[in-house]
C-alpha cells in the first residue's frame, strides 16, 4: 500500500518568528530533535520537547504559542489517508527509540531530495516512522491527575478481563462520562482505544512467542469476538494476526 505522502522537511531555528496560524488540508507530524516547540490546536496547547512528537490533524486550526527558540530543530511531514491508524495512537508522545525515529526521518528526506525519488522507498520509510511512533509512551500537555493515572493503571492490570469505561468508573467511584473526558484530555486517546491497544500489544507478544492458536490468544487478551480482534489487530499493525505470526515466529501457522 502506498500512502499519500505530501512532503517533509527539517526546520532549524534562528531564534525568530513562530509557527504560522493556519488550517491545512493534510495531517502533519512534527518530531522535535532539539529545543522546545510550543503549539496549539483548536482549544488544546502542547509543549513538545526533544524526543517527542506531535500530530496535527487536517482541517483544525493550529499555530505557534511562542517565538521559536534559537536551539529548536524538528522534522515535519505532511500526509493523508491514515485516519484508521491515527485513531490507534495518542496525539502527542515520546519516542521509545529517538535515534531510530530520527534516522528514518532523515533517510526519508534524503530519498525525497533525489531527482527521481522511489515511491516504494518513501512508503517503507513512512511506515517505519509510524511503527516507531506506535511504540511510544503517551505524554500529557496538562498534567496527569491521580484519577487519570489510576484509570490507566487499572486498564494495564485488568485489560484481559471484560473491562469497560463504565466498569472502571464504578471501581474508581466516579462518573463514566467524566472519566472518559479526563482520560482523553490527559493521554490524547479514548479509553477504548487505549484498551484495544493494550490488548493488541499483549496479543502480538503472545503470537510471536507462544504456541496458542490465534483464537485462544484473542480470548486470553480480552477479545471474545474473533472478527473484531482481526479488525483491531490490522488497524494497529497493518497485518492480519496470522501474517504477523508468520513474520515473527518462523512460519508457525494457526488460523481461526
Amino acid at each position: 500500500m502506498l500512502y499519500q505522502i505530501a512532503n517533509g522537511g527539517r526546520f532549524l531555528s534562528r531564534g525568530q518568528g513562530r509557527h504560522p496560524t493556519r488550517r491545512i488540508d493534510s495531517d502533519e507530524l512534527i518530531y522535535v530533535l532539539k529545543g522546545e516547540l510550543s503549539m496549539f490546536e483548536d482549544d488544546r496547547s502542547f509543549r513538545v520537547t526533544a524526543g517527542e512528537w506531535l500530530i496535527l490533524r487536517r482541517g483544525r486550526k493550529h499555530g505557534g504559542l511562542a517565538i521559536y527558540p534559537r536551539n529548536l530543530s524538528f522534522f515535519w511531514l505532511h500526509f493523508l489517508a491514515l485516519d484508521d491508524w491515527l485513531e490507534t495512537i495518542p496525539q502527542q508522545g515520546r519516542a521509545e527509540n529517538p535515534d531510530a525515529l530520527a534516522a528514518y526521518a532523515q533517510n526519508f528526506l534524503n530519498e525525497q531530495s533525489r531527482i527521481t525519488p522511489d515511491a516504494r522507498v518513501l512508503d517503507l520509510l513512512f511506515q517505519l516512522i509510524f511503527c516507531e511512533i506506535r511504540r511510544q509512551t503517551p505524554v500529557s500537555s496538562g498534567g496527569i491527575t491521580p484519577l487519570a493515572e489510576a484509570a490507566r493503571q487499572y486498564l494495564r492490570l485488568h485489560y484481559a478481563e471484560p473491562l469497560t469505561l463504565e466498569s472502571t468508573a464504578a471501581v474508581l467511584r466516579c462518573s463514566a462520562e467524566y472519566l472518559g473526558r479526563l482520560y482523553r484530555h490527559t493521554y490524547g486517546e479514548t479509553f477504548l482505544t487505549a484498551l484495544n491497544r493494550r490488548r493488541i500489544e499483549a496479543a502480538a507478544k503472545q503470537l510471536s512467542e507462544g504456541t496458542r492458536s490465534i483464537k485462544e490468544t484473542a480470548a486470553g487478551c480480552g477479545f471474545n469476538d474473533p472478527a473484531y480482534f482481526r479488525r483491531q489487530f490490522r488497524r494497529f499493525y497493518n497485518l492480519t494476526p496470522g501474517a504477523f505470526r508468520r513474520l515473527h515466529a518462523g512460519g508457525h501457522r494457526n488460523t481461526l
